[in-house]
């Protein structure tokens, strides 16, 4: 276990809170592209999915 993955793993249950409070809605009918798009810093591969930075 990294010395750092708590420090880390509380930023993304901060960042996670942050969407759910959110509510953000995923259609399953859209593409993968708008899906990960929506949920921003919480996809690492969300870069390479969408070609945006999350």
């Amino acid at each position: 276990m990294r010395q750092n993955q708590p420090l880390e793993l509380r930023k993304f249950d901060e960042q996670l809170q942050h969407f759910t409070d959110q509510r953000i809605a995923l259609d399953l009918d859209d593409e993968v592209k708008v899906n990960y798009g929506k949920l921003g810093k919480l996809l690492v591969i969300v870069k390479d999915v969408t070609g945006v930075k999350g």
